[in-house]
């Protein structure tokens, strides 16, 4: 592979930060994971871009990278108060946040980066560098407006800290100089540059007031991104750049076990440019994950833990950390707590509800770019509210993929109401779920109804429209009997050759298709779209049990399950596809023609009785 980079690496110079970082990780001289040796290749084919692509407008600029490692040569390591030495894999986020530029303007490339790695890794070091950097000698040359954030003043405090004791042992030293003809001052809640109107400030979600926005700031740093509930506090910062030229807001992070965090929405939306090496839909945004390839890495070779440790390149980080690290691992995993060492040492996702019915990885791979829906046998389950919960209509479609393996995909449209909290906006809050996003990629309806309700019409109309639409054939309806009379009795009316079923929803009756479900999401057998609703049900979904089996279950209020109770309920008859059984009521599944539309019934006869 690295041959087809040999050009840039001639123009740029092997030695030259990024080149030798990149280059050392796809030869395999660095140990990293998949999305890293992604974001390398992205790195080196983007440097091709700029003389081969005449709509890519940014340039490298490898003397700003070398300028600010070398200021970070007059920093010290605050631990040991030895003088501060970059490491690798740091001068590498250095060069691709700074030295990347637009040449018109003269501002960064990447307006955004999300930056995610185990924890313990320099983060804090390395964002202090760069932020100090930027305070000092960042754009515009004055009235700027810089912030380092989080969501609680902890941390922010920890960062703030770092890079403000790093300017007091400038100023007492080297920059002595600086610091008295520039004015600048420091205090525990921001730092101030006077001869230049300049500030950075310290900020946290908790205490800051966010509706009409908290400045408009050329440069930001949002720390333990995963801990953000929702997006109002980040909105409330990038919401002032859109005219700055020159803003960058860099989010950097560990992982975390809240599925339904802002953060885990962007790590999987930017992982999917990243694995389809579309990243040049994403020219301004910057996305490095260090982390392990799966979760079974926690008990291998511990030399792989540098996919998510970065520093164990240094080999006196990676000699003193792996038996501490290795330790915590046993300790945890006896206290039933793997899932903290899994997010917190190997950066690694987790769903870490008690009884989660699903882990976060084994939905992750599932998600596939497209599926054809065309003319296609399919399984529909319905859950149905009106006021509070969704209205979720479920399609599971099995199929044989191209190697010849039994799968199902699963397909959702839900539909929202707002009676309980009136707005959409407090609806998303409370649910954890961009309804409006959701509903924009064509897997959602919200209620445009006066009083919020939804609408019962517009339910069924979509069913129908969708069969149709996609020439589906209906092997089985499948619905929970409770507030759906109605409903299926006009189903019954209008489509009369489906095969309608009632699914009880006790543990008696959900608990096959639930292990069905569940199993087959384990071995590979489950298909879906990037769909956050659905994602977000089978996330939230918890088990329940007792002697008669398993079902799923909720274990809050706003935690939306609906998607996943109308997939379970397609899979009562579903799961048989590929066999001979049913669960069909004896009356309806005896009949030779059962799912068979009344032409599918015609055609049979017209076809075997022919003379």
């Amino acid at each position: 592979m690295i041959e087809q980079y040999q050009d840039v690496i001639n123009e740029y110079e092997i030695d030259e930060p990024t080149i030798k970082y990149a280059v050392g990780v796809l030869t395999g001289h660095i140990i990293a994971g998949e999305k890293i040796k992604l974001a390398c290749e992205r790195h080196l084919s983007d440097l091709q871009r700029i003389k081969s692509d005449p709509a890519f407008h940014y340039v490298y600029d490898a003397e700003r990278t070398e300028k600010i490692i070398k200021f970070s040569t007059l920093l010290v390591d605050l631990e040991t108060h030895e003088p501060f030495k970059i490491s690798p894999y740091e001068a590498f986020i250095v060069g691709l946040l700074e030295g990347w530029k637009e040449p018109e303007t003269g501002g960064k490339r990447f307006d955004r980066a999300i930056i995610s790695m185990a924890r313990a890794n320099g983060k804090t070091a390395v964002m202090a560098l760069i932020s100090l950097f930027n305070f000092l000698f960042g754009q515009p040359k004055t009235n700027r407006q810089l912030a380092v954030a989080s969501a609680d003043t902890a941390h922010a405090d920890a960062l703030f800290k770092y890079m403000s004791s790093q300017w007091a042992n400038l100023a007492g030293g080297t920059f002595s100089k600086m610091a008295k003809q520039w004015g600048i001052e420091y205090n525990q809640r921001e730092m101030r540059i006077k001869s230049q109107s300049t500030t950075m400030r310290k900020l946290s979600a908790s205490s800051s007031t966010t509706s009409d926005g908290i400045g408009h700031f050329s440069y930001a740093v949002v720390d333990e991104y995963h801990l953000f509930k929702d997006r109002s506090f980040i909105n409330s910062i990038t919401s002032g750049q859109t005219f700055l030229p020159y803003s960058q807001t860099i989010f950097i992070s560990t992982s975390g076990t809240d599925v339904r965090s802002p953060m885990f929405a962007d790590y999987k939306r930017y992982s999917s440019y990243l694995e389809q090496k579309t990243w040049h839909e994403i020219d301004n945004i910057l996305f490095l994950a260090w982390e392990q390839d799966n979760d079974d890495e926690a008990f291998g070779d511990p030399s792989v833990w540098q996919k998510s440790n970065p520093l164990f390149e240094l080999e006196s980080k990676r000699k003193s950390a792996i038996p501490k690290m290795t330790a915590e691992r046993d300790e945890l995993n006896s206290q039933g707590r793997l899932p903290d060492f899994l997010t917190k040492n190997m950066n690694r996702w987790q769903n870490a509800k008690e009884n989660a019915f699903l882990p976060v990885d084994l939905l992750t791979q599932a998600i596939i770019p497209t599926f054809n829906m065309q003319v296609r046998d399919v399984y529909i389950g319905f859950d149905y509210s009106q006021t509070n919960d969704d209205t979720a209509i479920a399609f599971v479609f099995p199929y044989t993929d191209d190697t010849g393996n039994q799968k199902f995909h699963l397909y959702q449209h839900s539909f929202i109401p707002l009676a309980k909290l009136g707005t959409i906006e407090a609806k998303e809050q409370r649910d954890g779920i961009n309804y409006r996003d959701v509903e924009s990629k064509g897997f959602a309806t919200i209620t445009r109804d006066r009083f919020g309700l939804i609408d019962e019409d517009e339910v069924f109309n979509f069913m129908l429209s969708f069969i149709e639409k996609y020439d589906l054939n209906v092997k089985a309806i499948l619905y929970d009997q409770w507030g759906t009379g109605t409903f299926i009795r006009r189903l019954d009316e209008v489509k009369n050759e489906y095969l309608i079923i009632p699914v009880r929803q006790g543990i008696k009756s959900l608990n096959e298709p639930t292990k069905f479900l569940q199993t087959a999401f384990i071995k590979s057998q489950i298909t879906m779209l990037d769909d956050e609703a659905m994602f977000g049900a089978l996330s939230n979904a918890v088990i329940v049990q007792d002697n008669n089996g398993i079902k799923i279950d909720k274990n809050t209020n706003s935690a939306k399950i609906d998607v996943a109770d109308a997939i379970v309920n397609a899979l009562f008859e579903g799961m048989f596809y590929f066999t001979s059984f049913s669960n069909a009521p004896e009356d309806k599944s005896h009949s030779p023609f059962a799912g068979m539309s009344e032409d599918q019934v015609n055609d049979y006869f017209m076809n075997e009785f022919k003379f």
